[in-house]
């Protein structure tokens, strides 16, 4: 016998409504950009991430915002990845403007992508090696003109839960023009959006940032570099 309880209407409800909260705040957002980004990010944050947060009935629990709230110089935010609901949970709780670096294929996604490429946010083309490069080079002449960047260094979503390998780009960036790092470890979106899935859970997403890496030139390589951020990452993880 079919089950029709309320979950399995609930569910593509919420869907349906996260979907027109998308595109209502997407739409917004576009809009704002003619104020300033500031503004378009108040709209991310405040109409479109937190209306995510009550629709899919999670909420977000930050842990060590102190660490970076008097850090003035331009970030890269460095986060372990495991549910598309880490970037809506990072944009409910982080208090400054953000930028992703994003595959491309985001890009063309109606009303999300255009707003992502109007406002600004990196893509990179991962099959093809000498554009992944100009774009991670674009994603540093950001930082410099004072943005701060999200990154994912796994550069997919964890399929286990655990943290997985790191990808260089993000500390080339970084090494290159000494770019302070932010390790940030993220438990709890896996299960509020499982991966890969439609299923929305409620739940409790939490976010825990570690102390700023500054000088991050006085790591002797990019694979030193890499290592410390993803042990600090870890311990932030394993924390929770």
């Amino acid at each position: 016998m079919l089950n029709f309880g309320w979950m399995s209407i609930f569910n593509p409800i919420q869907i349906i409504l996260i979907f027109i909260s998308t595109i209502f705040s997407a739409t917004i957002a576009a809009f704002a950009l003619l104020i300033s980004r500031n503004a378009s990010f108040w709209v991310a944050k405040n109409i479109w991430a937190k209306s995510i947060c009550f629709i899919s009935r999670c909420t977000i629990k930050a842990i060590g915002k102190e660490t970076f709230k008097d850090y003035k110089e331009p970030l890269i935010f460095c986060a372990n990845h495991l549910s598309s609901f880490d970037i809506v949970a990072l944009y409910a709780i982080v208090d400054r403007p953000i930028y992703f670096i994003a595959k491309k294929e985001l890009k063309n996604v109606p009303f999300l992508g255009w707003y992502m490429n109007a406002a600004g946010m990196i893509f990179v083309d991962r099959s093809n090696r000498e554009k992944a490069i100009k774009s991670m080079k674009e994603a540093g002449e950001a930082i410099n003109q004072g943005r701060n960047i999200i990154t994912f260094p796994e550069g997919t979503r964890s399929k286990d839960g655990n943290i997985g390998a790191f990808k260089k780009g993000t500390f080339h960036i970084a090494s290159q023009s000494n770019i302070p790092i932010l390790p940030i470890a993220i438990k709890g979106s896996n299960i509020v959006n499982p991966n890969n899935t439609f299923i929305l859970k409620k739940g409790e997403i939490t976010v825990s940032f570690g102390g700023v890496i500054e000088n991050v030139q006085q790591f002797k390589s990019v694979n030193q570099l890499t290592n410390y951020a993803k042990e600090k990452i870890e311990e932030l993880y394993h924390s929770i």
